[in-house]
């Protein structure tokens, strides 16, 4: 995708949000529902949620353009991905209890890897984020952390909507949402697993899926506990 490309889905996937945060602000300016706080208190919470989903849009494309450049500095060091691993689930522990979904953890200690800062919380981050948001009400979400020889392994297990091996097919495809009835009003910047792909190959690393129709769906991804950082890697990752 060039940066035209992104210019222009970047701008429609803007546009919505703002109109819908211009039509409520002016509705209250204009009091049209009254002059008492009340009536506009549902407009205001609209208006944050179209809010979020803009900053998280914007988020996205910053750290989607960054991971793509290689000349972009990633400032390599040792990392705890074990400590990693553990902020994130606590991240997600509201946003999940406000769905009654059980957060959950296989994490061993003191797995060590030089990594660019960040970029395994983006890793983590997207794969939790999307096993929350496409999720059941009172489902479960694990986080299995592991090493095994000179293999890291994360694996991120939903028990969720699941998908079609047509669906899978396009997971990983920049700006590509999947939609269907279930998902339809479930926000998102079809750049997630797009940003995941990506930094898993600058780590020479894999990602795979496995996933059926309302029976959830598990991540996994294996990164070399050591890896050369002078090895160039292709924009497609071979992944």
């Amino acid at each position: 995708m060039t940066s035209i490309d992104v210019l222009t889905v970047l701008g429609h996937d803007l546009k919505s949000p703002l109109n819908a945060v211009e039509s409520y602000l002016e509705i209250m300016q204009n009091r049209i529902m009254g002059d008492t706080l009340d009536p506009y208190v549902p407009l205001l919470e609209k208006s944050i949620i179209r809010l979020h989903q803009m900053r998280e849009l914007i988020t996205d494309v910053v750290a989607w353009s960054r991971i793509r450049d290689p000349s972009t500095p990633r400032d390599l060091a040792s990392r705890d991905l074990s400590k990693i691993a553990r902020l994130i689930l606590k991240r997600y522990r509201k946003e999940a209890l406000a769905r009654n979904i059980t957060l959950s953890a296989g994490i061993e200690d003191s797995i060590i890897m030089e990594a660019g800062a960040g970029e395994i919380e983006l890793i983590m981050g997207h794969l939790i984020d999307n096993a929350v948001k496409y999720n059941r009400e009172g489902g479960s979400v694990t986080l299995a952390l592991r090493k095994a020889g000179d293999r890291i392994t994360i694996e991120v297990a939903d028990t969720g909507m699941g998908m079609t091996g047509e669906e899978q097919s396009r997971l990983f495809q920049e700006f590509v949402r999947i939609k269907n009835d279930r998902t339809r009003d479930i926000g998102g910047t079809g750049l997630g697993l797009a940003i995941v792909r990506q930094i898993a190959g600058r780590y020479e690393g894999t990602v795979a899926v496995r996933s059926e129709p309302d029976q959830g769906t598990t991540f996994t991804i294996t990164l070399p506990a050591r890896w050369s950082a002078s090895q160039p890697v292709s924009k497609d990752m071979g992944l």
